[in-house]
């Protein structure tokens, strides 16, 4: 027994280090952005465009066992893929209408959208502490809010909810079928997501001084935070990784802010101590519940 708990405690710890990983690299996002200086459909095209070439070479290299995981996943991995690219696509439209901020803590919703489903489609428990820990967190949500109001954020914050309701949808489906690597659905996001910028985007505008951004945005920061994420999810209940994704809600901003001066009014500074706040206290209460 003890051998089992202590295997399962291991399995967690990884999990949860990996969420805490993917939720740093993802937090870099807001300040490459804003160092390419290209419209955001140019900047959502060459992002996706960078991804499929730079994953490529990985998955020919391990095709059988890649072959194995599409026949294995089926209609998952287009699902996945489908739901991913919307997240590619609005996320950098919503760093177009809105500051890092601003749109940052929208995904603060995240963790909610994402418990309701997985305990709808999977029947994954929302346990109290959760649920009240969820609740504070949407206070502070409400918080920032009110403050973006003032700033006229709220168009760059609507679209970033378009990504709160992918990447919800896209945890439960990875949990659904965490049997299989789910590597393949990230590449045919970034076919999917760049035919749909394409006829937007004028692709010839791109220089080579931001070639070197594009690549840290694109193969670095979303290829490697989605890999250590969807590992997360193999590991830990999807509400629990949603939860810790929170951590990119308090880098992000900072990052901006450091490197840019791009500083979050009041309210949002005060939402995202809420918000993060809560998160810490669920992963907290759950650790605390496991050690039982």
């Amino acid at each position: 027994m003890k051998t089992r708990a202590t295997s399962r405690s291991s399995t967690a710890a990884v999990g949860i280090a990996c969420a805490v990983g993917a939720a740093t690299i993802f937090s870099t996002a807001g300040v490459i952005v804003r160092h390419i200086e290209l419209p955001a459909w140019d900047v959502s095209f060459w992002r996706s465009a960078f991804l499929v070439a730079s994953m490529l070479p990985l998955l020919l290299l391990q095709r059988r066992g890649v072959l194995v995981d599409i026949r294995n996943a089926g209609l998952a991995l287009l699902a996945s893929a489908v739901l991913l690219a919307g997240s590619f696509v609005s996320f950098i439209l919503a760093l177009g209408l809105a500051p890092v901020a601003n749109v940052l803590l929208v995904f603060g919703a995240t963790p909610f959208i994402t418990a309701l489903l997985a305990r709808l489609f999977l029947g994954e428990p929302i346990h109290g502490h959760t649920v009240l820990t969820m609740a504070a967190a949407v206070c502070g949500l409400a918080i920032s809010v009110a403050g973006s109001m003032r700033g006229g954020a709220l168009a760059g914050m609507a679209v970033a909810f378009i990504v709160v309701l992918c990447m919800s949808g896209n945890y439960v489906v990875v949990r659904h079928r965490r049997d299989v690597g789910m590597a393949p659905a990230i590449w045919l996001a970034g076919v999917i997501s760049a035919v749909v910028a394409l006829p937007f985007a004028e692709p010839a505008n791109v220089t080579w001084q931001q070639i070197p951004w594009l690549l840290a945005l694109s193969p670095g920061q979303l290829a490697g935070g989605l890999l250590l994420y969807m590992a997360s999810l193999k590991r830990i209940p999807a509400g629990q990784a949603a939860l810790l994704g929170l951590l990119e809600l308090v880098l992000g901003p900072v990052w901006v802010w450091l490197f840019d001066g791009e500083k979050p009014d009041d309210l949002t500074l005060l939402g995202g101590v809420i918000v993060i706040g809560a998160a810490a206290a669920n992963v907290w209460l759950d650790s605390r519940r496991a050690a039982r």
